[in-house]
């Protein structure tokens, strides 16, 4: 969970169990999510601005998390927490496109995820 991080490890798992949770929905209920993200944007310009303003609010959520982690000496201190933030959301975002559009593939998600998440952890752990 995003506030409990005491290291880059439980931050990546946080953030990974969130997406995972994602993947969940998605497998749960693809036509509601698909609406959502997908076809209520060409529709209705507010609803596709508030989704901007999710995207926003979950990459300033991650952005907070990695300044405490800054500030508490485990997350390396040269990054840009807000950049990165998106930066992380912008890996991930590809591969939650392709469950949407009805081309994903568990072993494909969980490659993914995998490198992203490893791609994720070697960055943010302070250099030695």
């Amino acid at each position: 969970m995003l506030g409990a991080a005491a290291d880059v490890g439980g931050l990546v798992a946080a953030v990974r169990a969130a997406v995972e949770r994602l993947y969940d929905l998605l497998e749960r209920e693809p036509q509601v999510l698909r609406l959502l993200v997908v076809e209520a944007g060409a529709i209705d310009p507010e609803l596709a601005h508030r989704l901007l303003g999710l995207e926003a609010l979950t990459a300033s959520l991650i952005a907070g998390e990695l300044t405490r982690g800054m500030e508490e000496g485990w997350i390396r201190p040269d990054i840009d927490p807000e950049v990165l933030g998106h930066t992380i959301l912008t890996m991930v975002g590809p591969w939650i496109m392709r469950e949407l559009l009805g081309a994903g593939n568990p072993a494909i998600r969980d490659r993914s995820m995998s490198v992203v998440f490893a791609l994720i952890d070697k960055t943010l752990r302070p250099r030695r």
